[in-house]
């Protein structure tokens, strides 16, 4: 899930090097959660099952985390359908679909189609004029479109061009997470932070997924505790971790530095794709990968 930062006007005085140091780990510990979601479904855990205990194990760990920072989750009915509208977009949607591409795209491929989350956000704000349409960002854009077809299209591009049709599930995800953006920055309720609008969406996912899990018969037990299920553990608490050092990193750095750990969070995947999976990537995906570094270059906010 990722969620949009107002922008910061003042901002406490932070040593390059432990932000430099923050954006490496931020980057390195959510391009773990890669290679962790496809060994998550390796032996056939169902996608919604792992998606119940990510949103049950994120609920857990933020809800005391805010009752000790003196914090509360507000549930007026504005902040309910809030978190409700987040909780789909933002974690129920984005990773059934994701866990569902990583049993079927390598994970090189799975990392760099979901470099586009900042590309695809740019493009859904546009026509909300949300961004102004300059031309360097509209050529990200460009680049962005140009990347997608250089995966899907050529027969070589794949492993297997039978794998080509799960390229649309990567878009998904990246439009959930563009379309949780844009609903954040234009009907965000008053009063609350990140950390609150996480803890929030959460519970509003949890609510969601559980209905369609038990209806589904996608129960999955983590109490084996098979290397599958150990990794559905350490993903869920690895993207919270990240999360909040992500949102640090925001108030510390500012959100054009930050956004720079998606550079690193993609350069780990494909990385650790080779190295664990032992994915070997055509030319064409490290075309699209060059092209999609560019785009995340020329979008990136000003402010």
């Amino acid at each position: 899930m990722q969620t949009s930062e107002t922008s910061i006007t003042a901002r406490p005085q932070t040593a390059p090097v432990l932000l430099w140091a923050a954006l490496i780990a931020i980057g390195i510990g959510w391009g773990i959660t890669g290679p962790l979601s496809k060994l998550s479904v390796s032996t056939g855990n169902h996608p919604i099952g792992i998606v119940f205990w990510n949103s049950v194990i994120g609920a857990c760990i933020l809800t005391p985390l805010l009752a000790i920072t003196g914090r509360r989750l507000p549930l007026g009915r504005p902040y309910l359908i809030f978190f409700m509208v987040c909780g789909f977009l933002g974690t129920a949607l984005p990773n059934t679909t994701s866990y569902t591409g990583y049993q079927h795209l390598p994970v090189g491929v799975m990392s760099i189609m979901l470099a586009l989350v900042p590309i695809m956000t740019l493009l859904l704000a546009l026509p909300f004029r949300l961004e102004r349409p300059e031309p360097l960002r509209v050529l990200g854009l460009g680049f962005g479109a140009v990347a997608v077809a250089l995966i899907a299209l050529p027969d070589t591009s794949l492993p297997d061009p039978g794998q080509a049709v799960w390229v649309i599930l990567p878009m998904i995800v990246t439009l959930a997470y563009a379309a949780e953006n844009i609903y954040i920055a234009a009907r965000r309720p008053p009063g609350l932070d990140a950390l609150t609008i996480l803890c929030g969406l959460f519970w509003g996912a949890l609510i969601q997924i559980t209905p369609v899990m038990l209806a589904w018969g996608a129960w999955v037990d983590l109490t084996r505790l098979d290397a599958p299920e150990i990794a559905i553990i350490v993903n869920s608490g690895l993207h919270i971790l990240a999360y909040m050092g992500f949102v640090w990193l925001i108030g510390s750095g500012g959100p054009v530095f930050a956004s720079q750990v998606a550079y690193v969070v993609t350069g780990v995947g494909v990385l650790l794709g080779m190295l664990v999976y032992d994915e070997r990537h055509s030319l064409w995906i490290w075309g699209a990968l060059a092209l999609i570094f560019a785009g995340l270059a020329l979008v990136k906010p000003k402010q």
